[in-house]
């Protein structure tokens, strides 16, 4: 083969100075699939229209499509039948070099890939050349550098969260990306939410773009404004010198994901709605506005239809984060997909463990037997759990006992609530359950040298202390004791 050919395609980022044409020429030449296959990368060439024009060996070992049936036909037809997601490929036609994460349907992971788009005429699509990475092999995902002052935003790994059930849900997110309609993602709590944006985000935008994660929950309502929009120099007392941006313009060029955007302060929530409606946003003691362009997704747990209606979130900024409202099944719902996402943890956590982790058949049967009330993130748990307890074959009596037959129902913040408080048809019912746990440890004089006052404060005391586990945030425990989050803390320091 003529080195003249093969000189053009040194992969630089800058490919203007070559013929889009020569790729294709070059593929026709005698003797180039031998040459592609002696890459450990995979290689694919995809023409102006999206046909695939060659593959090596290792594009076929990662794909499970043949050479001889994949030439000359489009990638969305034969993505269905391929183990990797292709879709993503059609999507990236901007010109230069870019690094994207491809879902694998095969081990539930990703696959790394360069992509190397050439300008085509009038600046319309034009040939592409995608190296698929082997595991360890190729680029590392760019990732932007956090602004001075901000925590790191984005997890470095994602949770092996695919399922078929979710691929309908991924599909439709990732449309409505592409056309910049907002996203409201629904469910439980640890259902994977943020891993699905961030799914997304890497499918539409690849990895060279800021993915920022703001937990809404987390930030108090007198630092929200300059958590979020940022601030310039002297702004207030403690200012930085330099001044600091906000999340919104940290993720400029991004995607801004607000998680648990039910627990925004209301007072909070109509200046985030001023940057939906304009684009804009001015930092705490700046006078001009800045434009900013960003994705905004949202997540909740709440129902925030009910929220609305209780006029505890606007109605106008429901409308603007909830063009897509896509609901995350829990677990529960979709118990045969258990078998094979505990191999597959099983499987990841192997990779690198010495000796390889086995499951009992009852330690197995009691993992898909539970309801997993924690969804992904208690699985996560369970898993992380039996690591560390099982030396080489995990057992029943290595799980928590929550997940053991004949195990004790434990007592929420409803529970203790129904235990200590009278019920519409049980007049007396509180002289009659009001019975703590100390008190019934203790004898009955300890019960009659208390006083009406402390036993009601040690009461309160539990219920309060049940209502913090059962809630992942102080804010939600208040809301549900109905008392407001400064009374709440209040009581935790008497």
């Amino acid at each position: 083969m003529k080195r003249s050919l093969i000189a053009p395609f040194r992969l630089d980022p800058d490919l203007n100075g070559s013929d889009p044409a020569d790729l294709l020429e070059l593929c026709r030449t005698e003797g180039f699939a031998g040459l592609i296959d002696l890459l450990e990368e995979g290689v694919i060439v995809l023409d102006a229209e999206d046909r695939i024009v060659e593959l090596n060996k290792a594009a076929e070992a990662s794909t499970g499509i043949q050479r001889a049936i994949a030439r000359g036909v489009l990638v969305e037809t034969v993505t269905p039948k391929s183990r990797i997601d292709l879709k993503p490929l059609l999507a990236n036609a901007t010109v230069g070099q870019r690094s994207l994460s491809l879902r694998s349907r095969q081990d539930h992971g990703e696959i790394r890939a360069t992509l190397h788009a050439w300008p085509g005429e009038g600046g319309g699509p034009a040939p592409r050349l995608v190296l698929l990475h082997a595991p360890g092999v190729g680029m590392p995902i760019a990732r932007p550098r956090p602004a001075t002052g901000l925590r790191s935003t984005a997890p470095v790994e994602g949770l092996p969260l695919y399922q078929s059930r979710l691929e309908p849900l991924i599909e439709l997110g990732v449309r409505a990306f592409r056309a910049r309609r907002r996203i409201l993602l629904l469910g439980e709590t640890g259902v994977g939410k943020t891993t699905l944006v961030m799914q997304m985000h890497r499918q539409v935008t690849g990895t060279d773009r800021p993915f920022v994660h703001v937990n809404c929950s987390s930030i108090s309502e007198t630092l929200f404004e300059a958590e979020m929009f940022g601030y310039e120099r002297g702004a207030f007392t403690g200012a930085l010198a330099s001044g600091k941006l906000g999340f919104i313009e940290a993720a400029n060029g991004g995607t801004l994901f607000l998680d648990e955007i039910g627990d925004m302060p209301r007072s909070q929530q109509a200046k985030l709605l001023k940057f939906l409606e304009d684009g804009c946003i001015q930092p705490v003691g700046g006078v001009r506005q800045k434009a900013i362009d960003v994705f905004v997704v949202c997540a909740t747990n709440h129902d925030l239809a009910v929220e609305v209606s209780k006029g505890l979130f606007r109605e106008d900024l429901y409308y603007r984060i909830a063009m897509i409202p896509l609901m995350v099944p829990p677990l529960r719902e979709h118990r045969e997909d258990l078998p094979g996402l505990i191999d597959t943890l099983i499987a990841n956590l192997n990779l690198t463990r010495k000796p390889k982790l086995k499951l009992s058949a009852e330690c197995r049967r009691l993992m898909i037997a539970h309801d997993y009330p924690g969804n992904m993130r208690e699985l996560l748990g369970v898993i992380a759990r039996i690591d560390l307890l099982a030396d080489e074959v995990a057992e029943a009596a290595n799980l928590p006992s929550v997940m053991l037959p004949g195990r004790p129902t434990p007592i929420g913040a409803q529970g203790l609530l129904d235990r200590f408080l009278p019920t519409a048809g049980g007049p007396g019912a509180l002289a009659g359950s009001a019975t703590s746990p100390e008190t019934d440890a203790g004898s009955g004089n300890d019960a009659a040298d208390q006083s009406l006052k402390s036993r009601v404060k040690a009461y309160e005391r539990q219920i309060i202390e049940a209502a913090l586990k059962s809630y992942p945030s102080k804010r939600q425990a208040a809301k549900a004791l109905g008392i407001d989050i400064s009374s709440l803390i209040r009581k935790l320091q008497e």
